[in-house]
């Protein structure tokens, strides 16, 4: 009868509603689950039965439609909801998820499955597995350098504890810094004791030194103040010092010879005065007289002391022998020491000249002593014997005299063990030879360097250490000397030193090693791992990346390519699936790649639990690779992602749900109604 049509209809709204609460339910109770994508229900119409056909329309009438009653609703397809999920962070490293589309492919009983959910930890054997099921996740495994083989067959992954990474022997050193094109060498700076020479009666009193009674510098002499008293029998005259003298006759002196001069001309015919080849006034009496000379600067009157006294008709007297400070322009053979004792140089003597430059011996120099040589002569010898270049050289100090010795800039020009000697001439070899106290190193030689070291490795993975140093050329512009040097049972074979040269904008013009090698060669020294041979890059000619020449502060670093064993500490997944491995000795290694899969048609992949699916029929066949190439999708490490279930919506769908049963139940409710009304007809 037709009340039993309502009556099926509202049984399959019923059953069908309570088939959608159940996917409802299944995703509230997933709102939880990681990776988990929620259901959605979809209802279609049922078949419906005909009552009357459709009538076409005529000429005399119009048409009418068809009659037809439904028969109910059935469920047309529950359909699985790829959205993205959103992503939390746990800090676990193995803990991914996948940002885009695609699935993680996993292994469970040799079977490969799909899954969103990437809770993921390592076993005891070292796979990467899912921490719920023990399903072995999949993808390529790296080789030992750390090259994922193209083509290579999709695998268990597996890392297992304690890999490690080979040591690499150093074959490249790469430099960056600055030297400091500002900096200027210093050459040591040895200064012998004073020296004086003759006094020849020109040069001012103060200053001089007076040996014999006196045995002192005179100092003290006042211009307009200090004075000189001469009497003989007759006569008494009285002289001052001044510090610039006008002439004979004015009663001022300044020198020994204008004294001399002033005591001539005051007393001729009693006394005549002299300087003699020894520095000294020498007063001659013409008469017998007594003559008394005295001043009120007692060093000078001690000095002049030798004058006083009775003469005799031609007797003569002479004073103190004065000495002053000795200059470029004085022979050798009148020179003396700070005592005012001759050095005791003679025409035909032979001055030996020896010592070092930068630790290396000299060829020794000889210089013959004539007549006519000079302080200056002397000196020039000691400067083309140690070759210096400087403008100073070898220098005489205007104020003691002594020979000054200006060494050129930096150690490699440092002069040591300066000996300067004549045979037999101790006076001579007491200033100059090289005994303790002689020469006084008034300046110690300093380079302009910069240096670095960096530790190296050989094959074996031992560390060794090299420092290279760079001086700046104090001979050449723009010029560095550079050297290699390790400290332990190394050897360097080959490329041990070098230059490098910078163009006038501070870049590099050239680097070069002295013995004509293009690399750095050093025995390891323990008889086992292989020689190192080591590539220097300073950097690109011409350019400013690597070592520059500009002011300011040296500063090396150097990098080397080399590493010793390195044990697996950690790893890490990048975006595109590539697990890295960090080894101790600071490499980073591709270790694996994991794969991900997608479907052409997702939603048609089967639910097998566990958070995994199962291609069916008709998702097609899963397209696998690396995310981010074919597939548009990032692997996130260190975060999970969680449910797509919007409770909002689901609770929505309940409320849905819940109306449409209620409905159909009530239709049931009339439809029994109406059959009640019928059976009671009978009545």
């Amino acid at each position: 009868m037709s009340f039993l049509r309502s009556l099926f209809s509202g049984v399959s709204g019923l059953r069908n509603h309570q088939i959608m609460m159940d996917v409802i339910g299944n995703n509230i109770s997933n709102i939880n689950t990681i990776g988990f994508k929620a259901a959605r229900v979809s209802f279609s119409e049922a078949f419906a039965q005909m009552l009357r056909g459709a009538t076409q329309p005529s000429a005399e009438s119009g048409g009418t439609n068809p009659l037809q009653v439904g028969l109910g609703m059935n469920v047309s397809s529950i359909d699985t909801i790829f959205t993205q999920g959103n992503l939390e962070t746990t800090g676990q490293v193995t803990d991914l998820a996948i940002q885009g589309n695609g699935f993680f492919i996993v292994k469970k009983g040799g079977r490969n499955y799909f899954t969103r959910a990437g809770a993921f930890r390592f076993d005891a054997n070292g796979y990467l597995v899912d921490s719920a099921t023990g399903a072995i996740v999949q993808g390529k495994m790296a080789d030992s350098s750390g090259v994922v083989p193209p083509g290579a067959k999709l695998e268990d992954i597996k890392i297992p504890f304690g890999q490690k990474s080979p040591a690499k022997a150093t074959s490249l050193i790469k430099l960056t810094g600055n030297l400091n094109a500002g900096g200027v060498p210093k050459g040591n700076i040895l200064q012998s004791s004073r020296v004086y020479a003759v006094e020849d009666g020109n040069s001012d009193i103060n200053d001089l030194l007076a040996t014999g009674t006196a045995n002192t510098i005179i100092t003290g002499m006042i211009s307009g103040s200090t004075t000189v008293t001469i009497q003989d029998g007759t006569k008494v005259k009285t002289y001052t010092y001044v510090s610039k003298d006008g002439g004979v006759g004015d009663g001022n002196f300044r020198t020994l010879k204008d004294l001399v001069d002033e005591i001539n001309n005051d007393f001729a015919g009693s006394l005549t005065a002299s300087i003699d080849s020894q520095g000294r006034i020498v007063l001659t009496s013409i008469v017998n007289q007594n003559v008394s000379i005295s001043s009120n600067n007692r060093n000078f009157e001690t000095a002049l002391s030798g004058l006083n006294g009775n003469y005799t008709a031609n007797s003569s007297k002479g004073s103190d022998k004065f000495s002053r400070v000795a200059r470029a322009d004085d022979l050798l053979i009148n020179l003396r020491d700070a005592q005012g004792n001759d050095l005791g140089l003679v025409a035909g003597d032979v001055i030996t000249i020896d010592g070092k430059v930068g630790g290396k011996a000299i060829s020794t120099v000889n210089f013959t002593v004539s007549s006519t040589s000079t302080y200056k002569d002397f000196a020039d010898a000691v400067k083309n014997a140690f070759r210096i270049n400087n403008l100073k050289g070898v220098e005489i100090d205007k104020n003691t005299g002594a020979l000054v010795v200006n060494a050129d800039g930096g150690k490699a020009n440092e002069i040591t063990d300066l000996n300067i000697s004549a045979t037999g001439r101790d006076n001579f070899n007491s200033i100059f030879e090289n005994k303790p106290g002689n020469w006084l190193e008034v300046q110690k030689a300093e380079d302009v360097e910069a240096s670095t070291t960096v530790t190296v490795y050989d094959s074996l993975g031992n560390r060794h250490n090299i420092t290279l140093k760079f001086v700046k050329d104090a001979t050449t512009p723009n010029q560095w000397i550079w050297t290699a040097q390790v400290g332990g049972n190394e050897v360097i074979v080959a490329g041990g030193s070098g230059k490098i040269v910078f163009n006038s904008d501070g870049s590099i013009r050239s680097f070069f090693f002295d013995d004509g090698s293009s690399t750095l060669r050093i025995d390891p020294g323990d008889n086992s791992a292989n020689i190192l041979d080591i590539v220097i890059d300073p950097g690109k000619i011409g350019e400013f990346a690597g070592i520059t020449q500009m002011e300011g502060t040296s500063s090396l670093i150097a990098d080397q390519d080399g590493y010793g064993l390195g044990f697996l500490n950690t790893i890490s997944v990048n975006e595109d699936g590539k697990i890295l491995g960090v080894f101790s000795n600071g490499t980073v290694r591709v270790l694996a790649q994991i794969l991900v899969a997608t479907f052409n048609n997702p939603t048609g992949l089967l639910r097998v639990g566990d958070n995994m699916f199962d291609i069916s029929a008709n998702s097609g066949a899963p397209i696998i690779d690396e995310p981010g190439s074919a597939i548009q999708s990032k692997i996130m490490s260190g975060v999970l992602e969680q449910s797509n279930v919007d409770l909002a919506e689901e609770f929505t769908r309940m409320i849905i749900a819940q109306r449409g049963f209620q409905a159909n139940a009530r239709v049931i409710t009339a439809s029994d109604e109406f059959l009640q009304e019928i059976t009671n007809l009978k009545r």
